[in-house]
């Protein structure tokens, strides 16, 4: 498994929709822990076990049309 991160969340006025498409297709996936930004601002940190980017890519296409997110960034452990 490789990790990855990115910032995103459902565009204004989106969030009922986004947890309604979470919901049909089962919810977060494994390996996906989110840290949502204070104040409430619908902005997460996504901190992403997966296979590979695609993966990640795959599960967002659901959000296609309401979400929006930064680049998703691959973690390299142990560098410096």
């Amino acid at each position: 498994m490789k990790k990855f991160y990115f910032v995103g969340g459902p565009r204004t006025g989106q969030a009922e929709e986004f947890f309604r498409r979470l919901h049909q297709i089962g919810g977060t996936p494994t390996g996906w822990r989110l840290y949502p930004h204070v104040g409430n601002s619908g902005k997460a940190l996504h901190l992403i076990d997966a296979k590979s980017q695609d993966e990640i890519v795959h599960h967002l296409e659901h959000f296609h049309d309401i979400y929006e997110r930064s680049e998703i960034v691959e973690i390299i452990e142990g560098q410096q």
